[in-house]
């Protein structure tokens, strides 16, 4: 049978075994979507509990008897079953099961999964370090960034919330920067506002910061028309927003980078759609951290649009004890994996 044919006949979400994975840590990601057709399984995780828990209780029933290839009509599937709650934990949950199905694809094909996405795929992937569980102020945060950076990623990111301060949250990037001895980006989590950010941006050394993602608690147009209109900051966000319309009005502000999740967003599927958007704007993408094996391989498949995708130095390596191997950045990039579907298998 081809495999353009094939129909989905399960989806279920297995819980890791500790015994394999673990030891789990609280906040680990501690289970994986399983979706099979054919007698072959594709498998993605670890995923958290939540967006387990929506697929276990009846989402991803919503796909059996999909066709493996039809990932439109799955993700169209998924997305009408959540109606209203199709946004944040609903999206993520979504991009759960769509991921699983194109490893599955990707197996029974014998492929890459980006190898299906395009002919003309890219064969290392640049990435870039983010510790954003680091505090800066810290004693031993000099050696933590100078030694991340002379690991030779593409370039670091570092978190900074907001402190009352704009004087020293400068001076602390531009310390950052000095110590990376290279422009950072900062993550502000969604911690600043406008006030802060326009405060912020005449006080940072010039060529300190290449970006600050998410300074705004929401991402919305309204909100940053009036903070590009106040200041010059330059801006990443991404992983907030909840659809492609939604992404198309906020890449209309042309912000300094893209940042969103192919899992959070609704799968590969999915993100496919927004690296199209953002090709379109003239907007580099860098590829949230979170979904890292995807993540790979939607970069690999969009090389014209795709800049280095996060590797998040802390967090990566705990969900990678659930894999059958390891993916590891040499000199600001990483290979993809040499298997079919997304190239590692989850250990369950």
């Amino acid at each position: 049978m081809h495999a353009a044919d094939v129909v989905i006949d399960d989806v279920r979400v297995v819980r890791l075994p500790e015994s394999v994975t673990g030891p789990f840590q609280e906040g680990d990601s501690r289970h994986a979507v399983v979706a099979r057709a054919a007698g072959t399984s594709g498998v993605f995780g670890p995923v958290d509990e939540l967006p387990a828990a929506l697929v276990a209780a009846g989402l991803g029933r919503t796909v059996i008897g999909c066709r493996v290839s039809d990932h439109a009509g799955l993700l169209a599937r998924l997305l009408a079953r959540l109606g209203p709650h199709g946004a944040g934990l609903g999206r993520w949950a979504a991009g759960a099961v769509d991921c699983a199905v194109w490893d599955l694809h990707g197996k029974l094909t014998g492929l890459p999964v980006a190898a299906l996405l395009t002919d003309t795929l890219a064969s290392r992937v640049p990435v870039y370090g983010s510790w954003l569980s680091l505090d800066l102020t810290r004693d031993g945060a000099e050696e933590a960034v100078r030694s991340t950076a002379a690991q030779g990623f593409a370039f670091t990111k570092w978190s900074m919330r907001r402190s009352q301060n704009v004087q020293q949250m400068a001076a602390l990037a531009g310390r950052a920067a000095s110590w990376a001895n290279a422009p950072v980006a900062l993550d502000a989590l969604g911690t600043w506002d406008t006030e802060t950010a326009a405060g912020l941006a005449p006080l940072l050394p010039p060529g300190a910061v290449r970006w600050v993602e998410d300074p705004l608690p929401r991402t919305e147009r309204t909100a940053y028309r009036e903070l590009r209109a106040q200041c010059s900051l330059p801006v990443a966000f991404g992983e907030r927003l909840s659809d492609a319309a939604h992404a198309r009005q906020l890449l209309e502000m042309e912000p300094a980078a893209f940042t969103f999740d192919v899992a959070w967003c609704g799968g590969i599927t999915e993100a496919c759609t927004w690296m199209a958007l953002a090709e379109q704007s003239g907007v580099p993408v860098h590829l949230h951290g979170r979904a890292f094996l995807p993540a790979l391989h939607v970069a690999a498949a969009f090389p014209n649009v795709a800049g280095p995708v996060e590797y998040q130095m802390v967090w990566e390596p705990k969900r990678q004890r659930a894999l059958s191997g390891t993916v590891v950045p040499e000199d600001g990039r990483t290979a993809l994996p040499e298997g079919p579907g997304l190239g590692l298998e989850v250990r369950y």
